[in-house]
């Protein structure tokens, strides 16, 4: 079987079809001569393939679980990447192309998979029976990937299958509920067939069907079914890799633990997500955490940090879940070959070599405002902001997850869509997360729901040298403010936080406020003076009544940072809105498509 990433080199160079983009990969018209033609073979089959797996990465620069993860609480995006602050603000319509954009991908990854399906039988007798009957697994678990997303965003949609390629009538929504059953039958299936770990990194696989199914069920409310699903990955011998950190670098591109990736290969198919959210040695800083997610993470001793006496609000990232500091870079820190300073008066940073300081450079992740100098009393130089005005990411922290450092360290440039290790999609940390909510909101709890718990905080704290804080509690309400709590620390980042503050009808509360960024100068005044520590409640909705807080200040400013007023309409925001060329294109056909309430 050829690896899939040579695979998408194949498919992106093929020329004997006149260009594999536009006549295999972009299968919307099944009735032009080459695909009249076309799956008659099996190498026919995977090329065919490979472009369903395509069509998840169509943000090139940006994959799509971060764009996605950035609409929530997790983190503010300078310069409204994708479109995001139209959800954030509460302003999205049908025509925004954030909107359109997850539909018209998401709908053509359906649309490869289905004119796979409805042709593939040409190749039937000519391929080796055991891998025709794979590819065919793995095309319907593509499909129902691209379902699962589209009903959770949208709701009820329009289902198209096989049966519909030939077909340019536009169709009605279907409950999301029939969809859901349709896909989770076809996961079945593909279960059924599929070896039960990827056979090669970025392919499906029994466990993935299953953890996918267990996903699904879980969104939702079969808690049963989640469970029962979750159980059979869990039996399959899977295990977490012992290294959090490295799951999610080029250190993680093998992990067992990860279940599905998105594949890149240099001078092929890259993404800038490094750039997006690296800190200015290298990145863009756009993408980045907000205060309240930083907040969000345990101390040492398993409690939010409003609950533990021993939290020391001068010192905020001393003593917290190694989550913290494994997922994102904060202040004083070594990252990406230099200390992250991020005080407005720091002009001047150390370069890190061979873990010692071996140079004063500038800092551009200063806050300096344009035209600024110091003389810096270390190195003696002078340093200029020189017009610049960058402002640091606007929360003085970066994600250290899905960026490259190695690549950000290098002084030679670079440009978005430089780094190639994989975006994990599923993997198996949250299957266990899914299994013990399940059980939870089914009332079912025992050992085995701490087991899993317990599992995922252990390995976190793995190599720290600190015990984790194991979880005992029975109690049913508990349970469930720490499940979610720990959904959200070891999951950030990774592309799930809407959907789950969606079905937890947390998401008016969570994304009508104010969002914070850390002080440009540190915690001297609001943890040291003040002694402030934010209130955490029982839905992890972080707050910060009475804290001294502004807008952006250049310089000398010691308060939080307000980055952006959230909004969120509940009787509109937990959907997106169909996109209105999708109900015009209807009407135009005599279909009715009714817009989702509130657009």
């Amino acid at each position: 079987m050829k690896n899939i990433k040579y695979l998408v080199t194949f498919c992106l160079l093929i020329t004997a079809l006149s260009s594999c983009e536009d006549e295999v990969l972009n299968l919307t018209d099944p009735g032009t001569p080459n695909s009249a033609a076309f799956f008659s073979t099996e190498a026919e089959l995977e090329v065919a393939l490979v472009g369903i797996y395509e069509q998840l990465n169509y943000v090139n620069a940006t994959p799509f679980p971060q764009i996605l993860d950035h609409t929530t609480d997790f983190g503010f995006s300078r310069g409204n990447v994708a479109g995001t602050a139209t959800v954030t603000t509460g302003g999205l319509t049908s025509t925004d192309g954030l909107v359109n954009g997850f539909w018209n991908e998401f709908y053509r990854g359906i649309q490869r998979a289905n004119s796979l399906l409805a042709n593939m039988e040409r190749a039937k007798d000519i391929a080796t029976p055991a891998r025709y009957e794979e590819i065919k697994a793995e095309t319907l678990f593509l499909r129902s990937l691209f379902y699962s997303y589209l009903i959770e965003l949208y709701g009820d949609i329009p289902f198209h299958d096989e049966s519909t390629v030939d077909s340019q009538d536009a169709l009605p929504r279907t409950p999301k509920s029939e969809i859901v059953s349709n896909i989770i039958a076809d996961l079945e299936e593909a279960a059924g067939i599929l070896p039960l770990n990827p056979s090669e990194t970025g392919r499906t696989s029994a466990n993935t069907a299953n953890a996918l199914i267990a996903r699904i069920a879980l969104y939702n409310g079969d808690y049963t079914l989640a469970a029962e699903k979750a159980q059979l990955v869990m039996d399959s011998g899977i295990q977490l890799d012992s290294d959090y950190e490295s799951l999610f670098n080029a250190n993680g591109i093998n992990s067992t633990e990860t279940l599905l990736s998105l594949q890149y290969v240099t001078g092929v198919k890259v993404h800038g997500l490094s750039v997006r959210q690296g800190s200015r040695f290298g990145g863009w800083c756009q993408l980045v955490p907000s205060q309240q997610t930083v907040d969000s993470y345990e101390t040492i001793n398993g409690l939010p940090i409003d609950e533990d006496p021993d939290f020391d609000p001068a010192n905020p990232f001393e003593n917290r879940d190694p989550r913290l500091k494994a997922s994102i870079a904060v202040p004083g820190e070594v990252w990406s070959g230099h200390i992250i300073e991020t005080h407005s008066d720091s002009l001047a940073t150390w370069k890190i070599e061979n873990g010692a300081k071996s140079e004063r450079v500038y800092n551009p992740n200063s806050t300096n405002p344009a035209g600024v100098s110091i003389v810096d009393p270390i190195s003696g130089n002078t340093f200029s902001s020189g017009g610049a005005n960058r402002f640091v990411a606007f929360t003085g922290y970066f994600w250290k997850k899905f960026s490259d450092e190695p690549t950000l360290k290098q002084e030679t440039g670079l440009w978005a869509g430089a780094a190639e290790h994989p975006v994990i999609l599923m993997r198996y940390a949250e299957v266990l997360l899914t299994y013990a909510e399940a059980k939870i909101e089914s009332g079912d709890i025992d050992n085995s729901v701490l087991d899993a718990i317990n599992a995922v905080r252990e390995r976190a704290y793995n190599g720290s040298g600190i015990a984790y804080p194991a979880i005992t509690t029975t109690d049913q309400t508990e349970l469930r403010r720490i499940i979610r709590r720990e959904r959200k620390v070891e999951l950030a980042d990774e592309g799930l936080r809407l959907f789950d503050i969606r079905r937890w009808r947390i998401a008016e509360k969570l994304m009508n406020t104010v969002l914070f960024g850390s002080p440009a100068n540190g915690f001297s005044k609001i943890g040291g003076d003040l002694g402030f520590i934010p209130n955490i409640d029982e839905d992890g909705f972080v707050t910060y009544p009475g804290a001294p807080s502004q807008p952006r200040v250049e310089k000398g400013n010691l308060d939080y940072r307000e980055l952006e007023t959230r909004i969120f309409d509940p009787a509109k925001d937990y959907l997106w809105p169909i996109p209105d060329a999708e109900i015009q294109a209807a009407a135009s056909s005599g279909i009715t498509i009714e817009q989702n309430p509130g657009y």
